[in-house]
Order: C-alpha cells, then sequence, then structure tokens
C-alpha cells in the first residue's frame, strides 16, 4: 500500500496552508501596542524570461511557471505560488503519468474506464457552465418577475419586546438564577401586551422590560425584517400575518418571548433586488434547462428483480 503516500503528500502540500491558531491563557497581559509600521515596498517585477526555478536539472523560466500554475485548478494555483514545493510534487506526478502512458496502462482497465468516467463528469460540467454562462435575461424579464413577486420583496418595520427565561431550569448557577421561569416570563408578556392593547406606550414598555438591550435603548426599535432575513420562521411568519399598527401574540424562542409591533410595511425599490431578481430569473431557466434534459432520459423499470440485491456466490472448498 506504500503507493498511497504520494498523493497523500501532494494534498498536504497543496491544501495545508492554515497557520495554527495561536490560542492565549486567560489572564495573560496584552502585549504592548506597537506603532504601525510602513508598508513594505512592492517587490521590483520579474521579466518572462528570468529563471525562477530548477528540477531534474531543468531550469524554468517565470513566464514557464506562470503558463504552468495557470493549468492548475484554482484552489490550486495560489499555493503553488507560495510553496514551490508543490510544483516539485506536479512534476513528479507528469513524470509519472508519462511512463504509465508510455506502458499504456490508460488503455488498460480499470485505468481506462476510470479516465473515460473522469472525462465524461468533466465534459458534462463544462456543457452545464457553458450553458449557465449563455443564458439571457431581459430588463422586461426582471420587472415583471418584481411586479408578479412584490409580495416576496416586501419589508417591515418592527419593534420588539423581548423577555427571556431560564432555559434549563434543572441547572442552578448565578447567570440562571437571575432569569425567570418560561411560566413567569409567558405571563409577563401577555401582560404587558394586554397593558399595549388596552392603550399603553409599547416603547415605553420595551424601555422598562425588555431584555433585548440594544432595540430597548431605541423603544424598541427592532430595525427592518424582510421575507428573506436570517431571522426563524417564528418570527418572519408572526411579523408579516400583522397589519401596520397590530402587536402579536407573544412568539416563542429557545431562551425567551418576543412580542412584535409592525410600525409600517413597504415594499424594496426595484433597484435594490435587480440582481437579486436577474441570478433567480437565471436560476430557473437553468433548471428549466437541466429539467428538460433529464425528462428525457427519465428511467422507466421493465424488470424490478433485475434490480434486487444479488447474493455473491459462495466458493466451494476444493476437495
Amino acid at each position: 500500500m506504500k503507493y498511497f503516500a504520494l498523493p497523500v503528500l501532494f494534498s498536504a502540500l497543496v491544501y495545508c496552508q492554515t497557520p495554527p491558531v495561536q490560542t492565549i491563557a486567560p489572564g495573560t497581559p496584552a502585549p504592548p501596542v506597537q506603532a504601525p509600521q510602513p508598508p513594505a515596498a512592492a517587490a521590483p517585477p520579474i521579466a518572462p524570461d528570468t529563471v525562477v526555478l530548477e528540477s531534474n536539472g531543468r531550469k524554468y523560466t517565470a513566464a514557464e511557471i506562470d503558463k504552468l500554475i495557470a493549468t492548475l485548478p484554482p484552489q490550486v494555483q495560489q499555493n503553488a505560488r507560495m510553496q514551490p514545493t508543490v510544483l516539485g510534487q506536479f512534476f513528479v506526478y507528469q513524470q509519472l503519468a508519462a511512463d504509465a502512458e508510455k506502458d499504456g496502462l490508460d488503455k488498460l482497465e480499470p485505468w481506462k474506464s476510470a479516465l473515460d468516467f473522469q472525462r465524461l463528469q468533466i465534459l458534462a460540467n463544462a456543457q452545464l457552465t457553458t450553458h449557465s454562462n449563455t443564458i439571457q435575461v431581459t430588463a422586461d424579464e426582471q420587472e415583471a418577475y418584481y411586479k408578479k413577486n412584490a409580495d416576496k420583496y416586501r419589508q417591515a418595520k418592527v419593534r420588539v419586546i423581548y423577555i427571556s427565561f431560564n432555559p434549563s431550569p434543572d441547572k442552578t448557577g448565578a447567570e440562571a438564577s437571575k432569569l425567570p421561569t418560561e411560566a413567569a416570563a409567558k405571563a409577563k408578556i401577555e401582560d404587558l401586551r394586554k397593558q399595549i392593547l388596552a392603550g399603553g406606550d409599547f416603547g415605553k414598555f420595551a424601555r422598562e422590560n425588555s431584555d433585548d438591550k440594544t432595540s430597548a435603548s431605541k423603544d424598541g426599535d427592532f430595525g427592518i425584517i424582510k421575507r428573506g432575513s436570517n431571522y426563524p420562521d417564528a418570527v418572519k411568519n408572526a411579523v408579516f400575518a400583522l397589519q401596520a399598527g397590530q402587536v402579536s401574540e407573544p412568539v416563542r424562542q429557545p431562551n425567551g418571548f418576543y412580542l412584535i409591533r409592525v410600525d409600517d410595511f413597504n415594499t424594496e425599490p426595484f433597484n435594490d433586488v435587480s440582481m437579486q431578481i436577474f441570478q433567480e430569473i437565471k436560476q430557473q431557466h437553468f433548471n428549466d434547462w437541466v429539467s428538460s434534459i433529464q425528462a428525457q432520459y427519465k428511467v422507466k423499470v421493465e424488470n424490478p428483480a433485475f434490480f434486487t440485491p444479488r447474493t455473491p456466490l459462495q466458493l466451494q472448498p476444493v476437495r
């Protein structure tokens, strides 16, 4: 199994580029702040015909190395420039591949089938990429999509009151003991909602009661929530079920309850979402094209017995 050593070594050289993170023990004094150093002068350009590397007795110019690196996968190119030993391993691969072709291994199984399948995959992906790059999306398509899906770009300006609770009442500790139980938190936020619906000032209640201190200091102002915002679905569903000026029922989250008030609804301007729309339409065209090809080659099984797992033949001992 020693022949696996070279691929492992090559992979390690290609991908091990993240430096280790230095950990600092708690209580360690911070290092003194040093004055910023002036940026280093840019290295002078290297002429294309300058020899920059030698391997196996051959000298390579900057132009030759640039051309070689350009043939490598994108994720490998930067490593090859920073770690010239990667190029040494690449040269080893070139030699081994040339020797294999010389010995006709590319014509023998199982390597021939493996090469054929890799070629199939590469060409299929090339066709997918090329077709995707040729898809056109017109301005009229974008505007029509925007109008048809206006609700998708609806956004709400909201205020919140957040009442936290102890999510693990069985655990003890100074911080946990400060938090109310879930039942107590729910009772408190339900009482606040009743007072607000009776005419109480949402901002005042937020300042005095909300555990979300950032929004509490601004009368509960939580900013804008969009359909695609990175908030829990329960929160977004509650927001977009309201009318402007309405207050939600308490919305439970893992560590507390939210009371949400929508101040206003509006729609994101077309210019702000036009690129997003462009990508969505392009992706839909691409998906439709792929689906049309897949539909042509949909498989219908004529003989299910052929596809059932088969028990391998057991060798009988020779008597």
